[in-house]
């Protein structure tokens, strides 16, 4: 039996393996936020997981690229976003061999040695993941729309637990000793709770990504929308509110403000919704502060209390590290600051700068993609990346009114560029997850367009 026939007879159950691995993926997504479920295994759990999947599926893409014929108009926005994003990194790393050069620094050779290998692999792996496992899901678009689902009905696992713990704090009902940053800090005065929600995650402004990504896929998911509205946007918000997030308050703004322009625009979406949104929410919070003028201020005093500190960089750790890359990006020579001081690099400043008000290292990440991956690939690389961003986000502006895969694939991906401003998911299995969801909800959106075209 020769080889051909051999994959002929295996291929079927190969490819359902495959899908159930994706499937898998999308699940467990999440959980790479909990530093329990990161360390499970002596290699970290999400890196095997991308590499074994991502492997496998370009493979598979390998041995049976004849039958993977089907694309989708988006195929060329995705590659073209991944070919520029990898030219950017061979000139960050030819950057970086450069920078070893003129900087003399143990740290700087130490970096390249480990993080940026690491970091490397890290890319191919989610590179091989997001284009194969697109390649393989257009050609499958009875299971496609299924493993998608997965993604957003697993998060119902994260709110779940956050009903657990929520309570756990004001019950005392046992709960599973995770060692999750949910306490409130840097708060002055009386609080009316003195925890912050984080579900299983490790901090909330971890958590609150994917709650509004469940809000937004949840809409696609659930078919009746008075059960959506009960059963699943009402309870997450719930959850979203206790996680006195002010990047998750600032996401959900941004995109609903998102969403009333650009519905204005659309023909068909009556008006008068997209004024109510706002009267509703105005309404409902003067009418709180009719019937309890303190209440508001105790409710959100874990974000009013940090107020003074949240934008200044001399006592905000975060923002102190969003400002100072952009100083030290030429420090060293026009190279490194056009080309970057290699993928990975903010782990450099990590062990060679500190924070001055707190005397502490700083993190490995800036929480920001356009901040990290300035410093990291430079001025040039951060202009390749933020071209290949634009075309994807033309591309589905001009398509978002056709169907609602479209719409949900946009404000999905809108969605997702407000959360690269506050977390750094571009090296995590949630951005690239949520990538390929938006490339199969392009696909679908592609096949009910042209399905309403010929009725």
């Amino acid at each position: 039996m020769n080889f051909s026939t051999l994959m002929n007879k295996y291929e079927p159950r190969l490819k359902q393996i495959i899908l159930i691995l994706v499937a898998g993926y999308l699940f467990f997504a999440q959980f790479s936020t909990q530093a329990k479920y990161i360390k499970l295994l002596p290699v970290p759990v999400p890196a095997v997981l991308t590499l074994g999947v991502g492997g496998l599926l370009f493979l598979y893409y390998l041995l049976n690229r004849k039958k993977l014929t089907q694309t989708s108009e988006f195929d060329k926005y995705l590659k073209r976003f991944l070919i520029l994003f990898l030219i950017s990194l061979g000139l960050a790393v030819l950057s970086a061999f450069y920078t070893a050069t003129v900087l003399n620094s143990v740290e700087y050779v130490n970096y390249l040695k480990s993080s940026m290998v690491t970091r490397i692999a890290y890319y191919i792996s989610f590179f091989m993941f997001v284009y194969f496992g697109y390649r393989l899901l257009v050609n499958e678009p009875k299971d496609s729309k299924s493993i998608i689902n997965v993604y957003a009905l697993s998060i119902t696992l994260l709110v779940a637990v956050a009903f657990w713990q929520l309570a756990y704090f004001i019950f005392n009902i046992p709960f599973l000793n995770l060692n999750t940053r949910s306490f409130v800090h840097s708060v002055e005065g009386v609080t009316l709770f003195d925890f912050r929600i984080t579900s299983f995650t490790n901090e909330p402004s971890y958590m609150g990504p994917f709650l509004i990504d469940l809000i937004i896929l949840g809409y696609l998911v659930v078919k009746r929308k008075w059960v959506y509205a009960v059963a699943l946007l009402l309870p997450t918000l719930f959850i979203l509110a206790f996680t006195f997030s002010v990047s998750a308050y600032f996401n959900l703004v941004i995109v609903i403000g998102f969403l009333m322009v650009y519905l204005m625009f659309h023909p068909r979406f009556p008006k008068k919704i997209l004024w109510m949104i706002p009267l509703v929410g105005v309404i409902g919070i003067a009418g709180l502060y009719l019937v309890n003028p303190d209440l508001l201020a105790k409710f959100f005093s874990p974000i009013w209390g940090r107020r003074d500190n949240l934008f200044d960089p001399t006592q905000s750790s975060r923002i102190y590290m969003y400002v100072m890359p952009f100083k030290w990006l030429f420090d060293h020579s026009i190279v490194s600051g056009l080309f970057g001081y290699g993928p990975g690099a903010y782990e450099f400043l990590a062990g060679t700068k500190i924070v001055p008000h707190t005397q502490m290292s700083l993190a490995i990440s800036a929480n920001n993609m356009f901040i990290d991956v300035l410093f990291e690939q430079g001025v040039v690389g951060l202009l390749l990346l933020l071209a290949g961003l634009l075309s994807i986000a033309v591309f589905l502006l001009k398509n978002g009114m056709k169907n609602m895969y479209y719409f949900i694939a946009l404000t999905e991906y809108f969605h997702l560029m407000v959360t690269s401003l506050y977390r750094a998911d571009y090296v995590t299995p949630r951005f690239w997850a949520v990538l390929l969801v938006i490339a199969v909800l392009v696909k679908l959106g592609e096949m009910k367009h042209k399905q309403n075209v010929t009725e």
